[in-house]
């Protein structure tokens, strides 16, 4: 770490902390915690400190050394010609292994070094080892007392042939899912994942003779998630004699969130009552969660994952569904997996992919399958064919769909100036509908409008953002010039208009409203003009709260990107910004178009949009290489 060939000292690096604007105040005291409890005057580990804590913070599992290992850091605070360059891989860790504060594996140390120079907060660390084990163990073990004869005959009625003659990889999930005590399926919308599940439970419930012995957890990282995996079961028939098929409900609800506590009444010690969990959207659920779900999974019960591994990663740190869903080794079964299907499908697999051995002898690779076929859309669909070419990388491609006018599925438009935008707002078909809501007091005919179509802002902040957004469609609508409340703790009456829609910012857990609950302001039918926030149970009932008892909140004419997943919409608009952001990402373009079942319209720059096609996220973990490179 040097300045014209001297090393740094503990001042300069105070320097760059206070001055560089990559680092937040968090950052800042979490460095300079750790430089007194090492007792150390060197400044190789606060960097490391000020740099572990920042990555995390912006969605990362830890810090790769080897990413800022001799590399320049920016700074305003010295001289032209000086500047503040990181140590070498070998002297940085070197550094960090003499240090009281860091460790390299067992022990209580708050930081973690890794074999390959990744740094860890402990909890962080813990985290993905627990992930680690737990797929490790529970890929490789079949269920008890599997009837193989009587799964195969549920297997042929369930799963006709298809006429095609193509695999079916709907069958050979429900295969996988019956004879593994953990499995994921993953795949876009429309591929079939729920109803696939539907037939597990199928398939499940015929493997014993005594059904109510079966319990059945379904669950999802949202209320609006649990809602739809809820639905989605029911709406198959595969089940409607069944009568202990629960409620679905979100992951704190059946973790059992403790108020004001990080921990959840149900763990390793007091594991879940269950013989089947379920968990819908997979790739919202962060690190902890995940890890804290796995740890109260019992060990005679089979966890089953869904979800889009394409799709954005949780707001959280961590990207468990996208790490833990190698595309390499995707479809690359084992021997014994295709006798398997083979004996109780009659189906031959098509043939593998090319794997390693690391890969082929571990048996991980039978716990994932991915749904291909498309139900939902024709492969000549343009939806289909706009995600598609999003998802792998061709802007040109996705722009020239975009273009086409004898389109009615997808269209562009260029993003006005923003003096501009609150008139073409006004234009936009949707907006009746909005305004629409103003007009009547029936809370299902509400919800049904909203989820028709929504507005999905790709940022929240700026003159394009999801705020601002808000701020116009509510001076449109009659709200006046004054500003709704972002995330508001203003509890009065005259906050609010009839037919604002308003998202749940923060938990509460005494009116059981959770973050990302959506609710709708509307005329209270008891008392004139008074208001009330309804809000639809994950049971399809509407209940009602007094406005000075809402939760934080904001409103949410339109929302971001991030919180609309595990909703799904007819009519989509996504609103671009007009100057290009790290943000901006090909997996969060992806998300928004695969809400939308009939039309998606994209307002922005043609420049901006494939940039952010070619743009992807990676975040920084260990999870993929301990599970599929035979490192750990």
């Amino acid at each position: 770490m040097t300045i014209n060939n001297r090393a740094h000292t503990c001042q300069e690096l105070q320097a760059l902390l206070a001055d560089s604007s990559l680092f937040s105040s968090l950052d800042i005291h979490f460095a300079n915690f750790m430089a007194r409890l090492s007792k150390t005057s060197s400044p190789e580990v606060p960097l490391a400190a000020a740099l572990v804590s920042c990555k995390t913070s912006q969605g990362n599992i830890c810090l790769d050394l080897a990413e800022y290992a001799g590399k320049v850091l920016a700074t305003h605070t010295h001289a032209e010609g000086e500047q503040f360059t990181c140590p070498t891989f070998s002297d940085w860790t070197d550094h960090l292994i003499k240090s009281t504060v860091v460790g390299q594996g067992q022990g209580n140390t708050p930081l973690v070094l890794d074999q390959d120079g990744r740094l860890y907060l402990r909890r962080y660390w813990e985290y993905e080892k627990s992930i680690i084990r737990f797929i490790q163990e529970r890929a490789c073990t079949v269920p008890p007392e599997i009837n193989y004869p009587g799964l195969a005959g549920d297997v042929q009625k369930l799963f006709p042939p298809l006429s095609t003659g193509k695999t079916d990889w709907q069958k050979i999930a429900a295969i996988m899912a019956v004879t593994r005590s953990f499995s994921v399926i993953s795949g876009g919308p429309g591929t079939g994942k729920t109803s696939t599940v539907a037939k597990i439970l199928v398939l499940l419930l015929g493997q014993y003779n005594d059904k109510q012995k079966l319990r059945i957890i379904l669950g999802g990282p949202t209320g609006k998630a649990a809602s739809r995996l809820q639905e989605a079961i029911t709406s198959t028939g595969l089940l409607q004699d069944k009568t202990d098929i629960p409620q679905a409900t979100t992951l704190h609800r059946m973790l059992g969130s403790i108020p004001h506590s990080p921990y959840f009444r149900h763990n390793a010690e007091n594991p879940l009552a269950a013989d089947l969990i379920v968990i819908d959207e997979a790739s919202m659920v962060d690190l902890p969660l995940m890890a804290k779900l796995m740890q109260a999974v019992p060990y005679s019960a089979r966890l089953i994952l869904l979800g889009d591994r394409h799709q954005l990663a949780s707001v959280q740190p961590g990207s468990v569904l996208g790490d833990i869903c190698s595309s390499k080794n995707m479809h690359c079964f084992s021997n014994t997996f295709y006798r398997q299907i083979l004996e109780i499908s009659g189906q031959n697999l098509p043939p593998a992919p090319k794997c390693t051995i690391e890969v082929l002898s571990s048996g991980l690779q039978d716990s994932f399958v991915e749904l291909v076929d498309n139900y939902r859309f024709s492969d000549e669909s343009t939806i289909a064919r706009l995600s598609k070419a999003v998802k792998e990388g061709d802007g040109d491609g996705a722009m020239e769909l975009l273009l086409a006018e004898d389109d009615n599925q997808v269209s562009w438009s260029d993003i006005p100036a923003p003096a501009e935008l609150e008139e073409k707002l006004q234009d936009w078909s949707g907006f009746s509908q909005y305004a629409s809501m103003q007009h009547t007091q029936e809370p299902d005919a509400c919800f049904a409008v909203m989820d028709n179509f929504r507005i999905l802002c790709a940022l929240r902040r700026g003159p394009y953002g999801m705020e601002k957004i808000n701020t116009l469609l509510a001076h449109q609508l009659g709200a006046g010039s004054a500003p709704l409340p972002r995330r508001s703790s203003h509890k009065h009456a005259s906050s609010f208009m009839a037919g604002q829609p308003v998202m749940v910012t923060r938990n509460d857990y005494n009116l059981q409203l959770y973050n990302g609950d959506v609710g709708i302001i509307l005329p209270d039918q008891n008392k004139k003009n008074a208001l009330r926030a309804f809000f639809r149970e994950e049971s399809g009932t509407v209940r009602d709260i007094a406005l000075p008892l809402l939760p934080d909140h904001e409103t949410v004419f339109a929302m971001t990107v991030h919180k609309s997943q595990g909703s799904e919409f007819a009519r989509v608009l996504l609103i671009l910004p007009d100057r290009d952001s790290p943000l901006l990402t090909r997996e969060l373009l992806y998300t928004a178009i695969t809400r939308a079942r009939e039309t998606v319209e994209i307002w922005g720059r043609k420049e901006i949009f494939t940039a952010a096609v070619k743009r992807q996220i990676k975040r920084t973990s260990g999870l993929a290489e301990a599970l599929w490179d035979g490192n750990r």
